[in-house]
């Protein structure tokens, strides 16, 4: 994969409706379905990534050789496939209206499995995700910000309506939290993930948000940002 070539969910993410969980919990995340790089010598950081929606593993592993060698790096793959492909970390539904539904007991799942997993982990790592894996780590960023050194998001926004009715906001404002923005992206517009860090932020969180002239993808000064936020770990 070019680091830099703009990925392309196949789901535009623009409007939602989100509904208390009932009962279950669907399919666990599967740490041998993950992409690992080990440092080069005793880690004191780690980084993961989570992917977009439609998308797998290797997706943004191939951002691994750009992280510096003394870190650990892990590429997970989201626990729902795809009948046209890839994986996802939740389905996405639109109604008649256009009105795009996500499926709560989904989100809960992955997010609890996420947060299983962190638990068990030795090191604290900084969560990096993608699109629909940015939403995700947004929504940890603020459930569980104890099992995180940080959170980064790029082409993504914050799911302010999944804590109206099912998530217990614990964001703080002192966990380091990047929002990489593209203010060419047609699949997640600034209309979108702007208003939603700025509701955000009004609410307690700590979100740096940073805009550059991109697509829905990641062009090589956003990544030179993220690398500099990185360096700061």
């Amino acid at each position: 994969m070019d680091a830099f070539a703009p990925f392309r969910p196949r789901v535009c993410t623009q409007h939602s409706s989100f509904g208390r969980p009932h009962v279950g919990r669907s399919s666990l995340i599967d740490l041998s379905q993950s992409r690992w790089r080990a440092a080069e010598s005793t880690a004191q950081n780690e980084l993961w990534f989570l992917h977009g929606y439609a998308s797998n593993e290797d997706d943004l592993f191939g951002l691994a050789r750009l992280i510096p060698a003394e870190w650990n790096v892990r590429s997970l793959q989201a626990p729902r496939p795809l009948p046209t492909g890839g994986y996802a970390w939740y389905d996405l539904h639109f109604d008649a209206n256009g009105v795009r539904h996500v499926d709560p007991e989904q989100v809960w799942s992955s997010l609890d499995s996420l947060a299983e997993l962190l638990e068990q982990n030795p090191i604290k790592p900084v969560i990096l995700g993608f699109s629909q894996g940015g939403i995700l780590a947004n929504a940890l960023a603020a459930t569980h910000p104890e099992l995180i050194q940080g959170c980064a998001a790029v082409a993504s926004y914050f799911p302010n309506d999944w804590f109206d009715s099912v998530l217990e906001w614990k964001a703080q404002t002192d966990l380091p939290h990047l929002a990489v923005v593209g203010d060419e992206d047609g699949v997640i517009p600034t209309t979108l993930s702007v208003p939603s860090y700025e509701t955000a932020n009004a609410r307690g969180a700590g979100i740096e948000v940073q805009r550059f002239r991109m697509g829905h993808g990641i062009a090589p000064d956003s990544w030179q940002a993220i690398a500099r936020w990185l360096s700061n770990f």
